[in-house]
């Protein structure tokens, strides 16, 4: 494959970077929101966490309505193994436990609890930060810095939200961890502030999730337009003295990103189809997450907040944030005095979604809201008809084509969009960007796999069902034959008892015919001894 001759703007790589497919250079919009400190906004009257918060089974609730909680005190915890515990992000009172409408596409409610905030925003009792973990973290034992990283709720913070600790818990055949800080969407800057004030957290972070494995090589992947993030992370690995980790600076490529993506920069691997990049040993973790993982371990923190960037034209206070999650974005638009935007939008301009409204709660996938101003986004352009030009095909990352996806998901022939690996799509959205016709692509391939998605889950109820029918039908046809076989059984016992009925009354018919003929014979017997008496008597 061939090598990029790409350098950072201060710092060449470390190691060999790697072309990529397609791709496309947008505006970035990052500076309006890395120009100033990480900042904090006075807390939120009313929080309302999304149970649903995260990629996994909905958290079930252990507070009831009118309990008082503090921060960071367990209010939901897990529902099986792929979930995750969720934790007050303030003290106060728990008013509510009811559907409200959450940050998600589809505009629908979901069960949340809400918390009224006290102001005092009082810490629960955490536990010691010396002992127990450095133990642990010394030995190297697993399952330990697993229970802890699962307890505190932590979870993938690149986007997915994906329960970390089930992502850990392989570690057979792993050889390198690669810590993803290329944030190359547009307008996002929470990574890139988070590694410039808070790199050695990071390192630290990345270091934990290290002792989890063996012989274990880190990598920091990170785009070449973020010089201070790099100085700070080459300062912080100076400072921590960690040998093991390597930096590797990408070129500004959107979506360099992406998993796959930046797994292929870095490695020169390409994952495969259907596989995942634990089958290539190399195990990927976003720089939020590892800076999550310091704060469960080290000071036992879990996880209350994120860091997450307010941008756009309506945006009067442009900046990177520490949110409680609940926090609804309508309180978000008030403490930074912006102006009604025309759309909010949930994450970045190509992979991001618009809020249904400003009441939803901050999640822990919530990385940015973009407060846009009229026409800013370019949203509203009217769809014409595909020209067939190619140039989705040439910015795909994934190899894909776009324009026949885009073809059979239009026209319902799932099994086609199958057929062209549209589960390869990331969803990145560098087709639509662009398509001179501004077709949505990315909505279709969506439309196709969420209903691919439900064909599949309905063909398995109706295979249950199928299976429970025939079960049924079974068991019917099983209690037919019993019951026939319990007629059989009776009718010939009945046959048997009244054949042995029979056999005694014949024999009881004998018996007392005999017992007759012995009385009879007696009778004439003594009738006879009688007539002889009377004859002798008058001779």
């Amino acid at each position: 494959m061939e090598r990029s001759n790409s350098i950072a703007k201060n710092r060449a790589s470390e190691i060999p970077i790697y072309e990529i497919p397609g791709g496309i250079h947008p505006q970035e919009h990052k500076t309006r929101s890395n120009q100033q400190e990480i900042r904090r906004l006075p807390l939120a009257d009313e929080l309302v966490i999304n149970l649903k918060g995260q990629a996994g089974n909905r958290s079930l609730p252990v507070v009831a309505v009118g309990d008082t909680v503090l921060k960071g005190q367990v209010i939901a915890e897990c529902d099986g193994v792929f979930s995750a515990y969720q934790h007050a992000p303030t003290s106060g009172k728990v008013v509510a436990i009811e559907n409200r409408r959450i940050a998600h596409p589809s505009g629908l409610e979901d069960l949340c609890i809400v918390i009224k905030s006290d102001g005092h925003d009082q810490w629960c009792e955490l536990p010691s930060s010396d002992p127990l973990e450095s133990r642990h973290l010394e030995k190297g034992d697993r399952e330990a810095i697993l229970a802890k990283i699962f307890e505190q709720g932590v979870v993938g913070l690149g986007g997915a939200s994906f329960p970390s600790h089930i992502k850990l818990k392989q570690h057979q055949g792993i050889h390198t961890l690669i810590i993803n800080a290329a944030e190359c969407e547009p307008y996002i800057t929470c990574d890139d502030k988070l590694l410039q004030e808070h790199a050695v957290e990071v390192l630290q972070g990345a270091e934990i999730i290290s002792k989890l494995y063996q012989d274990i090589e880190i990598i920091v992947g990170i785009e070449d337009n973020k010089p201070q993030a790099i100085d700070a992370l080459y300062a912080a690995r100076e400072q921590l003295t960690l040998d093991n980790i390597k930096i590797g600076v990408v070129p500004t490529k959107y979506p360099s990103g992406g998993e796959k993506q930046l797994i292929q920069l870095l490695t020169g691997k390409e994952v495969p189809h259907g596989k995942l990049p634990a089958d290539l040993g190399l195990i990927m973790h976003n720089v939020g997450t590892c800076y999550a993982i310091y704060q469960a371990l080290i000071h036992g923190k879990p996880l209350v907040e994120r860091l997450v960037t307010l941008t756009g034209d309506a945006c009067q206070q442009p900046g990177n944030y520490w949110v409680p999650f609940g926090t609804p974005v309508s309180h978000l638009q008030q403490a930074t005095k912006s102006e009604k935007p025309k759309r909010l939008i949930m994450g970045g301009p190509m992979m991001g979604y618009e809020l249904p409204d400003s009441t939803v709660g901050i999640v822990k996938a919530t990385n940015c809201i973009i407060m846009s101003a009229e026409g800013e986004l370019g949203m509203d352009q009217t769809a014409l008809p595909c020209i067939r030009c190619g140039a989705c095909m040439d910015a795909c990352p994934a190899s894909l084509l776009p324009q026949q996806l885009y073809w059979h998901a239009q026209a319902n022939e799932f099994d086609k969009t199958e057929e062209y690996d549209l589960f390869d799509c990331i969803e990145c959205g560098a087709c639509a960007y662009v398509c001179p016709s501004h077709i949505p692509l990315v909505q279709y391939y969506r439309y196709a796999k969420s209903t691919i998605r439900n064909n599949r889950v309905e063909k398995i109820k109706a295979e249950k069902a199928r299976q429970r029918h025939e079960a049924r039908q079974d068991r019917l046809e099983r209690v037919k034959r019993e019951k026939a076989e319990r007629h059989r059984k009776a009718a010939e016992a009945r046959k048997k008892a009244a054949a042995e009925a029979g056999k005694k009354d014949a024999k009881k018919a004998a018996v007392q015919a005999a017992l007759a003929r012995v009385k009879a014979k007696k009778q004439e017997q003594q009738a006879q001894e009688k007539s002889g008496d009377k004859q002798d008597g008058e001779s």
